[in-house]
C-alpha cells in the first residue's frame, strides 16, 4: 500500500476548498479537488455516512485496502468506524459527503484522523 499521506506526488487539499451546508439534519461536506492526485485525508466518522461523486472520478480506501475506483455520478457508502480516504484521478473532482445527524445529538459530524 502506497502512504498518500508522505507521498510527494500526491496533495493534500487545502481547506478552502471545503464548503459545509446543512439542511433537515443533514450534514453536507463538499470537496473541490482542482488537481489529479491530490487527497482528501485518511479520517473516520462514528456513523455510516455516503460521498457522492459528482463530477471526475476518484479512488476511494478504506481501513487501508483500495475499495475501488468510482467515476461520476457515483455513491461510495462508508460503514461507521472504518478509516477511509479518497484520491482524485482526474482534474475538477466533486466530492459531497452526506451525514445524517439526526438522533445522534450532534452538531457535526465527529471526525477522527
Amino acid at each position: 500500500m502506497t502512504n498518500l499521506e508522505t507521498n510527494s506526488n500526491y496533495k493534500q487539499i487545502p481547506l478552502d476548498y471545503v464548503e459545509f451546508s446543512e439542511v433537515d439534519d443533514i450534514w453536507i461536506r463538499s470537496y473541490t479537488l482542482v488537481k489529479a492526485k491530490t487527497v482528501i485525508s485518511q479520517h473516520v466518522h462514528e456513523h455510516d455516512h455516503a460521498t457522492i461523486v459528482s463530477r471526475g472520478a476518484v479512488e476511494a480506501w478504506q481501513d487501508g485496502e483500495i475499495l475501488g475506483q468510482y467515476a461520476a455520478p457515483a455513491v461510495i457508502i462508508i460503514p461507521a468506524g472504518k478509516k477511509h480516504h479518497f484520491m482524485a484521478l482526474t482534474d475538477d473532482v466533486v466530492l459531497c459527503c452526506l451525514h445524517n445527524l439526526r438522533g445522534t445529538g450532534l452538531e457535526s459530524p465527529k471526525i477522527k484522523e
